[in-house]
């Protein structure tokens, strides 16, 4: 799941999004916390502690997200990193899902931005430079074929339709190493570090040739309300306007 903002992390600073003269515009609201619902909910997806860990148990535990999990809310860190080209970024923000295929990511450093998936069209909106670009989500599935992979959010059977998985306890967490079924030339390898308490998915690690993505969950509420609104945008009064963007395609 968390896979997804790796996938996403590119598209918050696109090459089209040149400076300019800043305008004001209304600050974006954070998910607010509901621990008690959270912690209500959370309770359905702790793993027994008297069932062995296996890839079966594991992948058995996976499907009861996709059955019962409605919602997601959680604070993010993410670096990205490419050694080829010295590329080094880092992302702090917040994310909120709602099933099916709703998403607000908001980073907060080091640039504010916002995007925003509404089941049918992105957008992202530049703060600063009060930039917004509107595109079709079947666009971009179609512009890069591992976004259409990567997106099943809260569809874990999905996703495991197109990777082959082994489960690795070597280290102190468990962790789901993914692959594609069918490989390219570009290696894609996706690490899942499994929480121990309801092998939830908090720390993702994606590499894509020598370009590498980890990201981290915190303060995860699963089941949250969550209301609608905050998956709705329209682009705010003054802002330079980028509709119907084609995304170039990824050979």
């Amino acid at each position: 799941m968390t896979s997804l903002l790796a996938a996403l992390l590119a598209l918050a600073a696109p090459a089209w999004a040149a400076p300019q003269k800043a305008k004001s515009a209304p600050a974006a609201a954070v998910p607010a916390a509901v621990s008690t619902a959270a912690v209500a909910a959370s309770s359905v997806f702790l793993y027994p502690s008297s069932v062995p860990l296996t890839l079966e148990s594991v992948l058995a535990h996976f499907q009861l997200y996709d059955r019962e999990m409605q919602s997601l809310a959680a604070r993010f860190t993410q670096t990205l990193t490419v050694p080829d080209t010295q590329v080094n970024q880092s992302v702090e923000g917040t994310l909120e899902y709602l099933k099916p295929g709703r998403l607000r990511i908001e980073h907060q450093r080091p640039e504010r931005q916002t995007l925003v998936i509404d089941g049918k069209d992105l957008w992202i909106h530049r703060h600063a430079q009060n930039q917004v670009i509107q595109s079709s989500l079947e666009d971009w599935k179609k512009a890069d074929p591992a976004i259409g992979s990567l997106m099943q959010f809260g569809d874990f059977a999905r996703m495991l339709e197109v990777y082959d998985a082994v489960l690795d306890t070597s280290a102190a967490q468990a962790a789901l190493v993914l692959r594609p079924k069918q490989r390219s030339e570009t290696d894609l390898v996706l690490r899942l570090t499994l929480n121990a308490m309801n092998l939830f998915p908090a720390v993702t690690e994606l590499g894509v040739g020598s370009l590498k993505v980890r990201s981290t969950l915190s303060e995860l509420k699963i089941n949250a309300p969550i209301p609608e609104k905050d998956f709705q945008f329209t682009p705010p009064y003054g802002a330079d306007v980028l509709r119907n963007f084609k995304p170039p395609k990824v050979q």
